[in-house]
C-alpha cells in the first residue's frame, strides 16, 4: 500500500519509523541510514517523503511523540465531558488516569454514561451472595426504620446516594459488614422496583424464590427478562460506587440500557428510535465539549463495543445538525480488548505507580462482581485492572525505548519522573470521527 500511495500521511511515516526503532531497540533519534536501508518499509517511507537526511525524519517523529506526551500531561479547564462506555468498567480500564486528572478542576463538568445493561457479566453465584447479605439485613431494626422513612422508595435519590456512601464508608473502614450493608440496601431497592412490591414479607418470599432460581440455573443460559434487569442493576450500582470514589453522586452517572443488548449470542443492530434517540437526548442534556467512545472495531473485542460506537456516531450526526455545534471533540479509547499503535494516537497520558494503586483499589472494591470475570481475556487470568496495568506498562516501555530512559529520568517534571505507564487516546473532530466510524462499518459489512 505504501508503494501505491501518492503521499504518505503523518501516521504512516510515524508507524514505519517507530516500528523500525522498536525492532532495532534504538531511540528514534539514533536511527541511521543503514537502519532504514535494512527495512523495506522504512526505506520506502524515506524515498516517498523525499527527505534527504534521515535525521530530519527522525526529529519530526520524535517531536510528534513529545507533543503527544505534552498533551497528555496537561488538563483542560472549563470543559464539559460526556464519558461513554459500552460496559460499566470500560472507562476506568480505558483512561481512568486522564479522567481523574480532569476531575481535580471544579470548573470542569463530568457526566458518565454506560450504554448497555451489562447483565451478562454478572454470575448466578454472585447474585446468590448478594441475596444472602440481604437476608441477613432485611430483618434488622435498621432496615425496618429505613423503610418507614421511605428510604427505599425508587424516587428517593438521596437514598440511592446513601447506598453508595454506605459502601464506600465500608471500603474506607475496611469493613466487610459495612460494604455488605450498602450492597443489601441497593439490592432491596432494586427488588422493590423490579417487582413493584414494598411489603417486606412478600420481598422475603421473593428472595427465597430468586435464590432457588440462581442455584438451579446453569451458567450461560439466557435469563428471564426481569432477572436480566436485576443483574444489570448490580452493574449499575457498581459503576455508581466507582465514580463515588471520586466524589460524584448518582446524578452524574447514567444508565441507558440500549435495547439492542439482549443477551443473545448474535446481538441486533442498533435502530434509530430504540438506540440512537436516547443518546441524542443525552447529548442535548449534557451539551458536551468532549465525548469519549470505546474505539474497538467489530470482531476485535466485544461486539457490543462496535454497536455502541455506531449508536453514538448517528446520535452525534443528529446533534450536530440540530445544535449547529461542529466544535465537539471525540476521544477514542481502548482497554483490554484492543490496542493502539503509538502512531495512531494524539494523546499519551503518563501513569504513575500511585495511579496504578488507585485503579486496582477502585476496580477490586467497585466492581465486586468482576473479581472472577465471566468473560476473561486470553492474555491474563485475573482481574481486568491487572491486565490494563500490564498494557499501560508495555506502552511506557515502548516510549522509553523510542525517547530514551534519560528523557524520563532527567526531565524537570515530577509527573514525568513518576511515569511507569502510558494511556493512549485518539482525538478527532466530528468529521474525522464520522469517517473512521464509516470505515469500520464498511469493513464489518465486507467481511
Amino acid at each position: 500500500m505504501l508503494e501505491q500511495a501518492a503521499e504518505l500521511s503523518t501516521e504512516q511515516k510515524e508507524k514505519a519509523v517507530i516500528d523500525l526503532a522498536l525492532h532495532k531497540r534504538k531511540r528514534v533519534c539514533d536511527l541511521t541510514k543503514d537502519d532504514f536501508l535494512s527495512s523495506k518499509l522504512a526505506h520506502e517511507v524515506l524515498k516517498k517523503t523525499g527527505i534527504k537526511r534521515v535525521s530530519d525524519l527522525c526529529k519530526e517523529v520524535e517531536q510528534n511523540l513529545l507533543n503527544k506526551i505534552n498533551k497528555g500531561s496537561n488538563a483542560l479547564t472549563n470543559t464539559r465531558f460526556l464519558h461513554t462506555e459500552p460496559h460499566h468498567d470500560d472507562l476506568m480500564l480505558g483512561y481512568l488516569p486522564f479522567i481523574v486528572r480532569h476531575t481535580r478542576d471544579p470548573q470542569n463538568y463530568h457526566h458518565f454514561v454506560c450504554l448497555t445493561s451489562g447483565f451478562t457479566a454478572v454470575t448466578n453465584k454472585f447474585m446468590r451472595e448478594k441475596l444472602g447479605w440481604l437476608s441477613s439485613y432485611i430483618n434488622t431494626p435498621e432496615f425496618e426504620a429505613l423503610n418507614e422513612q421511605d428510604y427505599f422508595l425508587p424516587e428517593n435519590l438521596n437514598g440511592r446516594d446513601r447506598d453508595v456512601w454506605q459502601y464506600l464508608d465500608g471500603v474506607a473502614a475496611n469493613s466487610a459488614s459495612m460494604k455488605h450493608n450498602g450492597i443489601a440496601r441497593r439490592l432491596l431497592r432494586d427488588l422493590i422496583v423490579v417487582f413493584d412490591e414494598r411489603n417486606f414479607q412478600n420481598l422475603k418470599d421473593r428472595i427465597i424464590e430468586l435464590d432457588s432460581y440462581f442455584e438451579k440455573q446453569y451458567p450461560g443460559k439466557k435469563d428471564l427478562e426481569y432477572i436480566q434487569r436485576l443483574k444489570g442493576m448490580s452493574r449499575e450500582y457498581e459503576a455508581e460506587c466507582l465514580w463515588g470514589y471520586f466524589g460524584f453522586t448518582c446524578e452524574s452517572v447514567q444508565h441507558l440500557r440500549l435495547g439492542f443488548y439482549k443477551g443473545d449470542i448474535f446481538t441486533e443492530d442498533p435502530t434509530l428510535d430504540r438506540d440512537v434517540r436516547p443518546v441524542l437526548d443525552l447529548l442535548k442534556e449534557v451539551k458536551p465539549d468532549i465525548v469519549s467512545v470505546a474505539l474497538d472495531p467489530e470482531a476485535s473485542g466485544p461486539d457490543t463495543h462496535y454497536k455502541v460506537l455506531q449508536s453514538i456516531t448517528e446520535a452525534l450526526k443528529l446533534y450536530e445538525k440540530e445544535s449547529g455545534r461542529s466544535d465537539i471533540k471525540v476521544w477514542g479509547y481502548r482497554n483490554v480488548w484492543f490496542r493502539f499503535h503509538p502512531s495512531e494516537v494524539d494523546i499519551a497520558i503518563p501513569v504513575s505507580l500511585n495511579m496504578f494503586s488507585i485503579m486496582e483499589s477502585s476496580f477490586i472494591n467497585g466492581f465486586v462482581s468482576q473479581k472472577d470475570a465471566s468473560f476473561p481475556s486470553y492474555e491474563h487470568d485475573g482481574p481486568f485492572s491487572e491486565l490494563a496495568q500490564k498494557i499501560q506498562v508495555e506502552q511506557f516501555q515502548q516510549l522509553k525505548t523510542l525517547l530514551g530512559r534519560e528523557w524520563f529520568y532527567e526531565h524537570q517534571s515530577p509527573l514525568i519522573h513518576a511515569t511507569r505507564g502510558f494511556v493512549y487516546l485518539k482525538e478527532m473532530n466530528l468529521q474525522e470521527f464520522y469517517k473512521l466510524s464509516r470505515e469500520l462499518k464498511q469493513a464489518a459489512e465486507n467481511r
